[in-house]
């Protein structure tokens, strides 16, 4: 993933695709930590941005063109709205945020303990300030709705994995494919228009 910067220079990271989003393939989701500083603050800075996804056994090349969002805690103070509400959801009674709350509850309970587990860890690229101690939470059961002591430690720590948790929900709105296991290469673009796909071929 890639995107520019205040300062003009260009960031590069690499997010683990999770899923689709359910209903609209045109939202995928990656997982984020709400203390991830240097993915947070780039996104924050300028939202758009331009992942690229090789697959090799094809012999594909997929860019794609879009908007991050980030869904976080109710508990975390953000200035950016979560994704619009798709057509099939405008007319429901519930708000954006309240759906996109329900999602990333679903995708937590979802997760493996392991991976619940790496939200109680230390921001990442940075040096821990307590060493090995900083990664003792090595697995973490889901704790959503379960009437267990707020002094239980397994529950505080789940509380500070679950607010650190957030949905990484990227919209896409252009698509660059690129075949070049053919002769000759093989590029296309997709692009979203009034929600439509817009295709055409050209030189590659």
């Amino acid at each position: 993933m890639t995107n520019l910067r205040r300062n003009g220079e260009p960031s590069l990271h690499n997010i683990r695709f999770h899923d689709f989003i359910k209903d609209d393939s045109r939202h995928l989701s990656f997982l984020m930590a709400f203390n991830d500083n240097q993915l947070h603050g780039d996104i924050k800075s300028n939202p758009s941005a331009q992942l690229s996804w090789q697959m090799p056994t094809t012999k594909e090349i997929y860019n794609l063109l879009g908007r991050f969002y980030i869904v976080a805690s109710p508990k975390k103070i953000t200035r950016f709205p979560p994704p619009k509400l798709g057509t099939e959801l405008m007319n429901s009674e519930i708000s954006a945020q309240e759906h996109w709350e329900s999602v990333r509850r679903q995708v937590w309970s979802s997760l493996s303990s392991q991976t619940r587990a790496t939200f109680t860890w230390p921001p990442s690229g940075e040096i821990p300030k307590h060493g090995d101690k900083a990664f003792k939470c090595l697995k973490l059961d889901s704790m959503l709705d379960r009437n267990i002591s707020l002094d239980n430690p397994d529950k505080v720590n789940h509380e500070v994995a679950f607010d650190n948790f957030c949905l990484l929900v990227f919209r896409i709105n252009e698509v660059i494919r690129f075949e070049y296991g053919i002769f000759p290469p093989k590029r296309m673009i997709y692009r979203l228009v009034n929600d439509e796909w817009i295709e055409e071929e050209t030189n590659p």
